[in-house]
């Protein structure tokens, strides 16, 4: 069994939910994972901190290419290529690369804040009928043969959420994450 990050009381959050997969994150990562499961059939529920998508400071500037055809594949690139502005070079470190000899059709770079793209991605996310728990933060889960048991808290209140499936998309600081013990190395 996986340690808990919160301190457990001797009254167990009562299980409100059951989910097959469960999604601590609601950014980029974790909407996307949330659709390709809801596009095959998978229920998955996001478990999101945030009250909405917005983002204190910059993040991601763009999408590239490789992502534009993704999300082309699923439908809903023009959603995305109405909001932003083509380029054709991209930064990386303190090099640049040139886009428009790449063999697709999105042969650029799209210059759109993540702010701005997750709202669209939320936006699909909701029409595909994901559901996603906002100002809910996990805050601790146990591992068992049958599945996983995520403690969150939403609005101050300690619940429980069995799922088969967690999935840890929630960031550097992932709780997800260190409940597992693996490291972050790096900046």
């Amino acid at each position: 069994a996986l340690p808990i990050l919160a301190e457990q009381t001797e009254q167990p959050a009562p299980v409100t939910e059951r989910h097959p997969v469960v999604i601590a994150g609601g950014g980029p990562t974790g909407m996307m994972l949330a659709a390709e499961l809801k596009l095959a059939g998978v229920d998955a529920l996001i478990i999101e901190r945030r009250a909405d998508q917005h983002l204190d400071g910059s993040r991601s500037g763009g999408l590239h290419p490789r992502t534009i055809e993704v999300l082309d594949q699923r439908g809903v690139a023009e959603r995305f290529t109405g909001a932003g502005q083509a380029g054709q070079m991209f930064g990386y470190g303190q090099m640049m690369f040139g886009t428009a000899d790449l063999s697709t059709r999105y042969s650029h770079v799209l210059a759109l804040w993540q702010s701005e793209f997750e709202q669209i991605m939320a936006a699909w996310v909701a029409e595909l009928g994901v559901t996603t728990r906002r100002s809910c933060a996990v805050v601790g889960l146990t591992q068992d043969d049958d599945g996983v048991t995520v403690a969150v808290e939403q609005n101050g209140e300690p619940r429980e959420i069995r799922c088969r499936w967690l999935v840890g998309a929630d960031g550097g600081r992932s709780t997800v994450r260190q409940a597992c013990g693996l490291s972050f190395d790096g900046y």
